[in-house]
Formats: structure tokens, C-alpha cells, sequence
């Protein structure tokens, strides 16, 4: 069965390649910031919480920082022989509970139904106004779809991209 990891758990050099590499190949994913150096400085950090089954990496999902205060959640992975069995779900509560992430916003940007549906069981909200919580150079900063000026006003906020917000209990 796998078991989440959260620093300072140690971890073998090879589990961030596998992840990095992992990650990369998934659509969506800022593949950027995903080095194995970037992924095990974030875990290291109390900002990233990794699933694995014995020595083999399963899943993934990070807390990045973009800005004073603010982290994205974000470079969600679960290895697909695994997915469809609840394992994002215990990503999920597993991040939301990381000290690392106790005082800032956070909050994270998504396309996809599923990452909605499983967000909102740990707290993530949907916010309607995106400016109010969250500026949108941070949560639009990396669209690909529209120009920077056209961000602000786009039409596809709310109906196929979702900005979600950690609320704290």
C-alpha cells in the first residue's frame, strides 16, 4: 500500500528524477520549475508531500511559492496504474496539512473537474472574483491561452479554469 512522505523524511536521489520527469510529461504543468533539484528543495522545505510504494515514487503534489505570502498548489502527479483509487484525495489533505503552508495564501489554478472535485473535500473553494484573493499576475501569470492584458477580463474564469482558495478552519 503507499504511504505519504513528508519531510524530513529522507528520500533517494533517484525518487526526484522519477518525479520530475513524471510530472514534465503530464498536460498543464509548468515543467519549468520542475527539476529533481527544485522538487526535493520544496519537500525539504515542508512544501511538498510525496506518495510512494517501497522504494517507487506513486505521487506528488506541491505547495510553490510565487510570491510574499502566497503558494501555488501545484505539479500534482499520481503514477496512472495508481489513479482512480483516492490517492489524490490523500495528497491533498496531506499538503493542506504542511507548516509550510499555515500563514500564507494559498491557492491553485486548474482545467481540470477532477482536481476541482478533490480540492474542495480539503478546503479549496472556488472563488468567483480572482482579484479580490489573489492578484492575477500570480494566478494567471503562466496561461498560455490569452495575452497578459487580456487575462484580467477572461471569459474562461469560473467555466473551465478554476481559481481555488485554501480556506483555513
Amino acid at each position: 500500500m503507499p504511504r505519504i512522505h513528508t519531510s524530513p523524511m529522507h528520500l533517494p536521489d533517484h525518487v526526484w528524477q522519477t518525479i520530475s520527469v513524471a510530472v514534465t510529461a503530464e498536460p498543464k504543468i509548468d515543467s519549468t520549475r520542475n527539476t529533481p533539484e527544485r522538487l526535493k528543495d520544496l519537500y525539504e522545505s515542508d512544501l511538498a508531500v510525496v506518495l510512494m510504494n517501497g522504494s517507487e515514487a506513486m505521487g506528488f503534489i506541491a505547495a510553490w511559492p510565487v510570491a510574499e505570502g502566497f503558494v501555488e498548489i501545484g505539479s500534482i502527479w499520481i503514477r496512472e496504474d495508481f489513479r482512480g483509487q483516492g490517492l489524490s484525495n490523500a495528497l491533498y489533505r496531506a499538503v493542506a496539512s504542511l507548516s509550510g503552508i499555515s500563514d500564507v495564501v494559498t491557492f491553485g489554478i486548474t482545467t481540470n473537474p477532477i482536481s476541482v472535485r478533490v480540492g474542495k473535500r480539503v478546503g479549496l473553494t472556488i472563488v468567483e472574483d480572482w482579484d479580490r484573493c489573489v492578484p492575477s499576475h500570480l494566478s494567471c501569470g503562466i496561461c498560455e491561452i490569452m495575452t497578459p492584458a487580456e487575462r484580467p477580463t477572461c471569459p474562461k474564469r469560473g467555466v473551465s479554469c478554476w481559481l481555488r482558495v485554501m480556506v483555513r478552519k
